[in-house]
């Protein structure tokens, strides 16, 4: 005990998947849902594949065959159109709108803020100079250097002629001549001025900007008049000095005007590098002009020579191309797929619809597919065709496409609800590659929802045809309601569009109706249509089993008509019940002389031979009959009934007869030798045949068929299937058996009816002992008095009396 303590002590910690999996449970769920994803697409993932390159190259067939490309003069062969919407550079307009955004460019100034102080700095500092350098002479005049004149031209600029310097001089250069010399000449410089006046009045309109140096702030300036050139700029200063030069005068003041002109210079320059600039950017800045060119517009017609125009046109269309048109593909193609996927997902799940195998996930594939072809075609033949016509517009010829023809199939097929389903996609589809926006994708969802109906008021081929015209009359309404939405209603092109509209659903019908019979055949689906067909009196193995066993016949009738009217009650497919009905003992042909129905007073072969025999002989009628129904090429879910309306049930006759013979040992007699192969009925259809077969045939031993014995045959063949697990494997209820017990005592009754007694005709007493043994397939029913009590309900299940559910 200790030892096993101390290890228990020292064994090392581990965890176990399961704990780590409890641990991270985020993991474990992702790793099952992952699993679960893996699952739905593996196998099955292949055509939600193939549809998407099928869109992906459809939508885009330049991604394997190169488009056409044309040539400058050559000669179209024929109309050539514009395949969709599509912008075109025009390469005339998006140069002239360059020119006119370069031109919208205002010329850039620069103006010298530094001229101004610059030029009063020079002025000051040349009279101070003069000042400083001035000496008295014996009269006591101003007396200079000789080179004070070059000296001043210098620190000027100018040149001074001999009286405008003997003025300053005699002046003394005074600081009164020397502010008001500066506040002339800055009164001018301050408003700027131009050297090339008529290069400034070209802006006249659109204004110039003024960037000040060096603090680079800019101005935009529109009155471009009030900047003077140097001429102009002289005859201001001459008629300023008026007020400006006030205490000079005379020669003194002819002076100071005198050197402001010649001292002025141009401080407003055009920078014809940085306009340039500008320009350069505003081109780059302006986008391209772009004109329209409308789908099914024509652009060169047959015979013409093409012209640049049209080549760029040409050319429009064809510039999405290689990885561009490539990667646009493939995603359409990974939108689509998700959503198909997701759709897929809804009616699995959602409407719990069995279609995930592989025949009508294929079909569904296909139709889906024809559906996008359609589409695609439609668009294009609709523009070479109807455009020529005047006064019809290509849009219209649109709603004549039989899109509503796949629901309409699918619906007789797999139901409204995948129907419906596959309406919304198709709507989809037609948004998002037709031209015609959501209204047009409304109008065939509106057709595509009434045909999701045919099911359930299709019973014949020319059903289909009336569903087609009701449909035109739908579209009408649809149309209307449509134009009314666009306030478009009171247009004669109208008249087109419910032209169109008709013509769409009368097509619809035509196209479900001819080939409704070859979906039935590719893909085995069973219409009611193809029901009705079989259900016939001119098909072979209906005409077979009149001659060769007229009894299984009547009995086949008779069970149809109790399976039928069983079906309606219970909410099952009465079509399907009463046409299996018909074939369920098709397999009786093949030995009819050993079934008691097809043996009139003769010789029952049974009596001769081994109850193990016998029972091969009975069991074999079932797996002729598949057989049978096989090369016929019956539909499926008729073969299954005919397969399954035995179940696994015991043939207790022979079971019986059997034991007899073995001294009544069990083990020494298999139960299974004698029982049939199965499958257990599972369908409610297959249920309903099973029950209807054993009831009919055990109805015809009742020695006075009143309403009591019939209710009590048929409430004890009922418990004795259910309590024998016939029934476990198909969507019966209890429910539903009372209903169907009420059904077939209302049909049986019918039958077994009595009669009024003619004088003369009294039944005579039969004679001879009762065949029990010729129809052993079957067992007889028992008279009241062989039960104990002798009363029908006693023998009823829970629920199935009429107290019951």
């Amino acid at each position: 005990m200790e030892r096993s303590e101390r290890e228990r002590k020292h064994k090392p910690f581990r965890i176990t998947r399961k704990e780590e999996s409890e641990a991270r449970p985020w993991k474990e769920r992702l790793r099952q849902l992952g699993e679960k994803f893996g699952g739905l697409l593996r196998g099955k993932s292949s055509l939600l594949v193939l549809l998407c390159l099928l869109i992906m190259v459809v939508d885009a067939p330049s991604l394997i065959i190169p488009p056409r490309s044309y040539h400058l003069g050559e000669l179209a062969p024929f109309d050539l159109k514009a395949r969709q919407d599509v912008l075109v550079e025009d390469r005339e307009g998006t140069e002239q709108k360059k020119k006119e955004a370069a031109q919208a460019v205002a010329d850039v100034y620069d103006f010298d803020e530094e001229a101004g102080p610059a030029l009063q700095r020079r002025i000051s500092q040349a009279f101070q100079t003069a000042r400083d350098n001035m000496k008295s002479g014996r009269d006591g005049a101003a007396a200079f250097a000789p080179d004070s004149r070059s000296r001043l031209e210098k620190v000027w600029g100018i040149e001074l002629t001999p009286f405008e310097f003997n003025v300053l001089a005699q002046n003394r250069f005074s600081p009164t001549l020397e502010e008001g010399l500066n506040r002339i000449v800055q009164s001018v410089l301050a408003e700027g001025v131009v050297g090339n006046k008529l290069a400034l009045m070209n802006a006249q309109g659109k204004g110039i900007v003024i960037r000040k140096l060096p603090s680079g702030m800019e101005l935009r300036i529109r009155e471009i008049e009030r900047f003077p050139d140097l001429d102009e700029a002289r005859d201001r200063l001459e008629k300023r000095s008026a007020y400006l030069l006030t205490g000079i005068r005379g020669d003194a003041r002819r002076v100071a005007i005198s050197l402001a002109q010649k001292l002025i210079a141009p401080n407003l320059t055009l920078n014809k590098k940085g306009t340039e600039l500008r320009r350069e950017r505003a081109v780059q800045q302006t986008r391209p002009v772009f004109s329209q060119i409308k789908k099914g517009e024509v652009i060169v017609r047959e015979g013409q020579r093409i012209d640049e125009a049209a080549l760029v046109k040409l050319q429009g269309q064809l510039r999405k191309q290689g990885l561009e048109v490539l990667v646009t593909s493939i995603g359409l193609a990974c939108l689509l797929g998700v959503f198909f996927f997701m759709a897929y997902r809804m009616i699995i799940s959602g409407c719990r619809m069995a279609v995930d195998n592989w025949r009508d996930l294929a079909f569904l594939t296909a139709l889906l597919a024809l559906s996008f072809l359609s589409i695609r075609t439609a668009d294009l033949v609709t523009q070479i065709l109807v455009s020529g016509v005047p006064a019809v517009n290509p849009r219209s010829a649109l709603l004549a496409i039989p899109l509503a023809a796949a629901p309409m199939m699918i619906s007789l097929a797999l139901g409204a609800q995948v129907s419906i389903l596959f309406t919304l996609v198709q709507a989809s589809l037609v948004a998002l590659f037709l031209e015609g926006g959501p209204g047009l994708a409304l109008y065939f969802a509106v057709a595509g929802l009434w045909t999701s109906q045919s099911q359930r008021i299709s019973h014949k081929r020319w059903d289909l045809l009336r569903l087609g015209l009701v449909l035109g009359g739908i579209n009408l309404a649809s149309l209307a309601a449509l134009r009314m939405m666009e306030n478009h209603f009171f247009y004669w092109d109208n008249l087109a569009d419910m032209v169109f509209g008709v013509s769409g659903g009368v097509l619809t019908g035509v196209v479900v109706t001819g080939f409704s019979p070859l979906v039935e055949k590719l893909f085995g689906y069973t219409t009611e249509m193809g029901l009705l067909e079989r259900a016939s009196m001119d098909q072979p193995l209906l005409r077979e089993l009149t001659v060769q066993a007229p009894g299984p016949y009547h009995h086949s009738i008779i069970v149809g008509n109790m399976v039928e009217a069983a079906a309606e009650a219970i909410g099952a497919k009465p079509l399907l019940a009463r046409v299996s009905a018909y074939y369920h003992d098709i397999g009786k042909t093949q030995k009819p002389q050993y079934f008691i129905e097809n043996q009139p007073g003769g010789e029952n072969k049974h009596e001769k031979l081994a109850p193990s025999m016998s029972s091969l002989i009975l069991i074999s009628h079932v797996k002729d009959g598949v057989e049978m129904a096989r090369q016929a090429k019956l539909e499926e879910p008729i073969i299954d009934i005919i397969q399954q309306h035995h179940g696994t049930r015991l043939i207790s006759f022979f079971y019986q007869k059997a034991l007899e013979l073995k001294g009544g040992d069990p083990a020494a007699v298999s139960m299974e030798d004698f029982r049939y192969p199965g499958p257990k009925p599972q369908t409610k259809e297959a249920g309903l045949v099973m029950l209807a077969d054993a009831i009919e045939a055990a109805s015809r031993t009742l020695v006075d068929p009143t309403p009591a014995r019939i209710q009590g045959l048929v409430h004890r063949i009922i418990n004795d299937t259910f309590s024998d697990g016939q029934l476990d494997e198909c969507e019966i209820t209890l429910k539903d058996l009372n209903r169907i017990a009420v059904s077939f005592n209302k049909i049986l009754n019918g039958i077994f009816h009595h009669r009024i007694e003619y004088p003369g005709s009294a039944a005579k007493p039969p004679t001879g002992r009762k065949k029990t043994d010729g129809d052993t397939d079957r067992q007889p029913a028992e008279t009241d008095q062989s039960r104990p009590g002798g009363k029908d309900d006693d023998l009823l299940l829970p629920g199935l009396g009429a107290a019951g559910r």
